[in-house]
């Protein structure tokens, strides 16, 4: 076995990204893995100058073979001290080694950088899983489990209805705005403040990240990715003498149109209490049904702990199907 460096213009990145199609249908074989573009737009995005993310990919062959994959993300505008982890295993090449092995190099990597703490994610669609072994035998601490939801489309009406009716009670004197890809010019420096305030008000258990800088530049490099991954984003947002005070997004991949993610959702937190996220996710809803009907589920995660965000997405008939747990590490 041998670990080598692989990239978007290398015939092994081929190969790196049906390694992640096997692991995600292994590990979740309802839902569609992420498409091969997906993995070279955002390979590209990281080699690319100026941007608030650089980083790098290994491969680990066997013989000629690659049966592991490996991702490293390194925030350049904020948190200096973090490194992000993405790693998977050819299901069939598991328990062999191959993932401590490029676990390390992941370490390594990451302190030749100047990281001092790695941060993962793993996806646990039940009990016991396998990646939530592999971090505890190796040292890693659980610090932010979140509960996965899915909601099956379409809503149903009467749920819906209801919902928006108790929403735009609770919310007079706010105004429901809605668009697609990128942010309208006039809310763009809103838009900045709200993904900062993602950062800090949403919950991050104990995880070792700080505040992130957000301004218009990186807006609009946070749609450009978007849109070269192939993916449409659905938003709605809730404004009030003309400033952006609440929004939600929906990335939706073309390719699989199927299974659409829910992004961030946030209100401002000198403006909650009057059921914005429930009036911005019921637009998104709405558009969702109006211009892309093909997408027949979405999937979202959220702590526990944020009980208000969980309640809307369980009275708009979201339900359980399993959890996603970050993990991180000092090195």
């Amino acid at each position: 076995m041998r670990i080598a460096e692989t990239g978007p213009d290398d015939e092994r990145f081929t190969a790196w990204c049906r390694v992640w199609a096997a692991s995600q249908r292994a590990d979740r074989p309802g839902d569609p893995p992420r498409p091969a573009s997906d993995h070279v737009a955002l390979a590209r995005r990281l080699l690319a100058p100026g941007g608030s993310l650089r980083g790098t990919h290994r491969a680990l062959l066997l013989g000629d073979a690659v049966v592991g994959a490996l991702r490293l993300l390194l925030p350049v505008r904020d948190n200096p001290t973090v490194a992000h982890v993405d790693l998977a295993i050819h299901p069939g090449h598991r328990r062999r080694g191959i993932g401590g092995l490029l676990l390390a190099e992941a370490v390594r990597l990451a302190g030749a950088a100047g990281r001092t703490e790695v941060v993962t994610e793993v996806d646990e669609p039940g009990p016991q899983v396998a990646g939530r072994g592999f971090a505890l035998r190796h040292g890693w601490r659980c610090d932010l489990a979140e509960s996965r939801r899915d909601l099956l489309l379409p809503p149903d009406e009467a749920r819906l209805c209801a919902l928006e009716e108790q929403a735009r009670a609770a919310g007079r004197g706010y105004e429901v705005v809605t668009w697609r890809d990128r942010t309208p010019d006039a809310l763009l420096d809103d838009r900045a403040l709200l993904e900062r305030r993602m950062t800090t008000d949403a919950p991050h258990g104990d995880l070792p990240v700080q505040e992130e800088h957000w301004d218009a530049a990186r807006v609009r490099e946070y749609e450009d990715a978007h849109l070269a991954r192939g993916r449409t984003v659905l938003s709605a947002g809730a404004v009030t003498g003309s400033r952006l005070v609440a929004f939600t997004d929906l990335q939706v991949p073309l390719e699989h149109p199927a299974l659409a993610q829910q992004g961030g959702t946030l209100v401002l937190r000198e403006h909650r209490g009057r059921r914005l996220g429930a009036l911005v996710k019921a637009a998104v809803l709405r558009e969702v049904a109006a211009t892309l009907p093909a997408v027949r589920r979405i999937t979202t995660y959220n702590a526990e702990s944020n009980r208000a965000m969980v309640a809307v997405n369980e009275a708009l008939g979201f339900r359980r199907a399993g959890r996603l747990s970050t993990w991180s590490r000092r090195i």
